[in-house]
C-alpha cells in the first residue's frame, strides 16, 4: 500500500491512470455501442454507422487544435470527461426505461466521440509539462501502452462481457471510470494554461481570429519538413494498415479457417504486442534515433503484412499481429515525441489535431478500400497490396531526413 501511495505522489502517474481510465471507457463503448445498436436495428449499415459517427469529429482537423491551444488543458479534459459521463448516464437511464432508440445512440456516440477527440489532442500537449525533455520517449511509450491496453484489450473485453450480463452495465462502468479520471486530473498541478495567451476556451475571439489561428497551424506544418513529412507518412501507413484490419475477421474465419473465438484471442495477442513498446520503445529510439526508428517500424509493418498475406498458420499469424501492433506503437511513440520537441507549445494542439485528422481520415478511406480489394482480389490481397506502399513511404522518409553527413555534397 505504501508503494502504491508513493507512485500516486508523482503527477505523471496520476495523469497516466486518468488517461488509462478514459481510454478504458473508449474501449468499453467500442464494444458496447454496436451491440446496443444491434438490439435496435437489423441493418448492418446502421450498426456499422455507430463506429463511424464516433470518428466524425476528427474531420474538424485543426479546429479541435484551436480549442485545445486556447484552453487550460486540465480544465478542458475535465470538462470532456464530465460531459461524456453525463451524456452516457442519460443513455443508461434510457436503456433501463427501454427508450434507447437509434437516434439517441448516434447522438451519444457523436458527443462522446467529440469528447474523446478533444481529450486525446489535449493529452499529447500535456505530457511535456509533466516530465522533463529527456523523459519524453519513456512517458509517451507508457501513455501509448495504456491506450492500447484500454482501447484494444481491457476495454472491449469488459464492454462485451458486461453487455452480455446486462445492456446497461458497460455504460454504467464507463460513467464511473470517467468520474474517477476527472477527479485524478483535478489533483494535478496548474501547469496547463495556454502558452502566451489568456486562459479559457470561452474568452472572446472573432471569426477572423479563429481563421487566423487555423491558418497559422497549417502554415507552420507546411513550413516544417520533419513534422509535415511524418504526417504525410502517417496518412499512407494508416490507410494501408486499415485496409487489412477491416477484413481481419474474414481472414481469420475464411483464410485461417478458425472459429470466431480465435479472432478475439488474436486481437488480445496483437494488443499485447503493442503494450511491450511501453518498456522497449524508448531503448530502441535511444539506440537508433528518431528517423531510423520510424524506418524500422515501417519496414516491420510491411514485413508483417506480407507474411500475413502468405501464411495459413494461425500461430504465425498471431506472431505477425503482435509484431505489427508493436511496430505501430513504436512509430506512434516516435512521431508524438518529435512533435512535442519541435512544435511550439502554443501550436501543439493544432498540429496534433491535424495529425489525428490525417490518421483517422485515411484510416476510414483505407477500410473502405480494403473491403473493395477483398471483394475483387481476395482477402490475402489486402495484406499484400499494402506492404509495398508502406515500405516505399518509410524508406523515402528516412532517405530524405538522413543525417547531413550522409548526404552527398555538391561540387564547388
Amino acid at each position: 500500500m505504501a508503494a502504491l501511495t508513493g507512485v500516486f505522489r508523482a503527477p505523471f502517474a496520476r495523469y497516466w491512470v486518468s488517461g488509462f481510465l478514459a481510454d478504458f471507457g473508449d474501449g468499453i463503448r467500442l464494444a458496447a455501442f454496436p451491440l446496443l445498436a444491434a438490439q435496435v436495428t437489423r441493418s448492418p449499415a446502421a450498426v456499422a454507422a455507430v463506429t463511424a459517427v464516433q470518428n466524425l469529429p476528427w474531420l474538424a482537423g485543426a479546429g479541435l487544435g484551436v480549442l485545445v491551444d486556447r484552453s487550460d488543458r486540465r480544465r478542458l479534459m475535465v470538462a470532456m470527461d464530465v460531459t461524456r459521463a453525463v451524456v452516457i448516464a442519460g443513455l443508461a437511464v434510457a436503456i433501463l426505461a427501454h427508450h434507447a432508440g437509434l437516434g439517441l445512440i448516434y447522438l451519444t456516440a457523436f458527443i462522446t466521440g467529440t469528447g474523446s477527440a478533444l481529450r486525446d489532442t489535449a493529452e499529447v500537449t500535456c505530457i511535456p509539462r509533466l516530465v522533463d525533455p529527456a523523459s519524453l520517449e519513456a512517458a509517451n511509450a507508457r501513455v501509448i501502452a495504456g491506450q492500447i491496453a484500454g482501447n484494444e484489450l481491457a476495454g472491449p473485453a469488459a464492454g462485451g462481457w458486461l453487455f452480455g450480463v446486462a445492456a446497461v452495465l458497460p455504460f454504467a462502468v464507463n460513467v464511473g471510470a470517467l468520474g474517477i479520471a476527472a477527479l485524478l486530473l483535478l489533483t494535478l498541478p496548474s501547469v496547463f494554461r495556454p502558452a502566451g495567451q489568456p486562459t479559457g476556451p470561452g474568452r472572446a475571439a472573432s471569426l477572423g481570429t479563429l481563421r487566423h489561428e487555423l491558418a497559422e497551424g497549417l502554415r507552420w506544418l507546411r513550413g516544417h519538413r520533419d513534422v509535415r513529412d511524418v504526417v504525410i507518412a502517417v496518412g499512407v501507413l494508416s490507410a494501408m494498415d486499415a485496409a487489412w484490419i477491416a477484413v481481419l475477421v474474414l481472414y481469420v474465419l475464411r483464410t485461417l479457417h478458425q472459429r470466431p473465438g480465435t479472432y478475439g484471442l488474436l486481437l488480445v495477442i496483437a494488443a499485447a504486442g503493442g503494450i511491450t513498446i511501453g518498456t522497449t520503445g524508448p531503448r530502441i529510439t535511444r539506440r537508433l534515433g528518431a528517423w531510423r526508428s520510424l524506418l524500422l517500424a515501417g519496414l516491420a509493418m510491411a514485413a508483417t503484412q506480407t507474411v500475413l498475406g502468405l501464411t495459413g498458420s494461425v500461430a504465425v499469424a498471431a506472431v505477425m499481429l503482435a509484431a505489427s501492433s508493436a511496430a505501430w506503437a513504436l512509430f506512434d511513440m516516435t512521431a508524438v515525441t518529435m512533435r512535442q520537441r519541435q512544435v511550439p507549445a502554443e501550436l501543439l494542439g493544432r498540429i496534433t489535431s491535424l495529425h489525428g485528422t490525417a490518421l483517422r481520415g485515411c484510416e476510414a478511406l483505407g477500410a473502405l478500400g480494403g473491403g473493395a480489394i477483398a471483394t475483387i482480389a481476395g482477402i490475402r490481397a489486402t495484406m499484400l497490396i499494402g506492404a509495398l506502399p508502406i515500405a516505399v513511404t518509410v524508406c523515402l522518409l528516412a532517405w530524405q531526413h538522413r543525417p547531413a553527413s550522409a548526404q552527398p555534397t555538391s561540387a564547388s
